[in-house]
């Protein structure tokens, strides 16, 4: 490639890189203030109001924002441990009109990359995890086709009860609690009753407070019909590399 086709090329990217900008959906207005004293430690809020066309944010860390802009799990975002929970911040803006949730989201993501100067790439690493696949027979689960409020009651040797809840929300719990992600290769795609005994797992990978129990891994298929399996797998991970504790002024 000779220099002048270089520099055409050079300028054509930089052309389709504001137009990608210019491109960005926004807020109508927006306002990102810095919470004074921020949270106590592990404490991790879920303060979050929506509505058809606004969006509201109280009291909350970077991470937790910047995982529901980019619809995350907690495993596929990393970036500075300060974003985890030592700085809070309240996030309020209104869209034009009724807006669907994909595209608030993609305003959330333009406005925190803004406000934040934050800098961030994708990249794939394989991480340890834990894989929830079907077992030898048909899966003990009974589907909900009614349009029923999905519940999660219940708990110790009495077995969590699920209740018209997609099998990615029993995964999601397995994750917070587990010592790795937990993905759902199940197949089941509908909305379903189960119950399972948890009593023998504990939290963030740790010993159950009450010994004892039985193994998550001997419920899953004694309870569900499924199976967990150790493996390692291809993630996509959101990397924050740098963003500003102080937000720019609204």
């Amino acid at each position: 490639m000779t220099v002048t086709e270089l520099k055409r090329t050079a300028a054509w990217m930089m052309l389709a890189s504001c137009a990608l900008f210019a491109q960005a959906l926004k807020f109508d207005v927006a306002s990102v203030k810095k919470v004074a004293g921020g949270g106590p430690p592990g404490d991790i809020p879920r303060n979050m109001e929506t509505s058809p066309g606004g969006f509201a944010m109280r009291n909350v860390p970077l991470r937790f924002a910047a995982e529901w802009a980019w619809d995350l799990k907690d495993f596929e975002l990393t970036g500075p441990d300060w974003i985890k929970g030592e700085e809070r911040y309240d996030i309020v803006a209104k869209a034009a009109g009724p807006t669907p949730e994909s595209h608030m989201r993609q305003m959330l993501q333009t406005l925190l990359l803004e406000r934040f100067q934050m800098k961030v790439h994708r990249e794939t690493k394989e991480l340890p995890v834990y894989v929830l696949l079907p077992g030898k027979g048909d899966a003990k689960l009974k589907e909900i086709t009614t349009d029923e409020a999905p519940t999660i009651t219940g708990g110790n040797q009495q077995g969590v009860f699920f209740h018209a809840q997609p099998v990615s929300r029993f995964t999601f719990m397995l994750t917070r609690r587990m010592d790795r992600p937990v993905l759902d290769q199940t197949g089941l795609k509908g909305r379903y009753d189960f119950t399972i005994d948890l009593s023998g797992l504990g939290f963030g990978g740790r010993e159950p407070e009450g010994p004892g129990g039985p193994s998550v891994f001997s419920t899953v298929q004694r309870d569900l019909g499924l199976r967990l399996e150790a493996r390692k797998e291809p993630i996509s991970i959101l990397v924050i590399d740098s963003a500003s504790r102080m937000p720019t002024e609204n």
